[in-house]
């Protein structure tokens, strides 16, 4: 079996990171300056908690974490378990903000992922079926100008997806991290400032 520990692997355990997937949030935060203090934001694929740290670290906020595996309680936290295209965790996710006091949300940040089959066709497809989900569930919830990131493997449907979704906001970009794996071929699509229902 390959080793996947690289870098980033032992700068997460070095600075106490639940993955190294809490440096490519980093990369994204530095170059669009999405996440700011009093946010409240929805994360997909939370586990085992990377980005979840960086999120809470600058929002302040409780962060509402979804994911179909188990995750390690943390401090300003709610976790939810379950898959984001089952209509019982979009109505887990409801009900927690009701719970929380809040109407809707300041962005989505999704690396979800499903496990790889090697090949990428398949892996393609299924990354673009759990980020329409995200999109499908999430987007209800939005403030007016908030935003969303989701990682996915680029493939055909890429634009197809993009153009899908990209009226409901004022722009999107797609971007490639250092922090990826060199052979990957996942990008993260970062759509920003979502436009009211009433506006669209």
């Amino acid at each position: 079996m390959p080793d996947r520990r690289d870098r980033y692997y032992y700068l997460a355990k070095k600075d106490n990171y639940r993955s190294r997937a809490a440096f490519k949030l980093m990369e994204l935060q530095t170059k669009y300056s999405l996440f700011h203090p009093g946010q409240y934001i929805l994360e997909v694929g939370a586990s085992p908690g990377g980005w979840t740290q960086i999120i809470t670290s600058i929002t302040g906020s409780t962060v509402i974490a979804v994911d179909v595996n188990q995750m390690e309680p943390m401090e300003n936290v709610i976790f939810i378990r379950g898959r984001i295209e089952d209509p019982r965790t979009a109505e887990a996710i409801r009900s927690t903000m009701q719970e929380m006091g809040i109407s809707s949300l300041q962005g989505i940040a999704s690396d979800a992922m499903t496990h790889t089959s090697g090949k990428h066709d398949i892996d393609h497809a299924s990354s673009y079926l759990i980020c329409d989900s995200v999109m499908k569930t999430g987007t209800p919830l939005l403030d007016e100008g908030a935003f969303v990131i989701l990682k996915q493997f680029y493939g055909d449907l890429t634009a197809q997806f993009i153009n899908k979704w990209k009226n409901l906001f004022r722009s999107v970009h797609t971007t490639k991290v250092a922090a990826s794996r060199d052979a990957s071929s996942e990008v993260y699509i970062i759509f920003t400032g979502y436009l009211s229902r009433s506006s669209t």
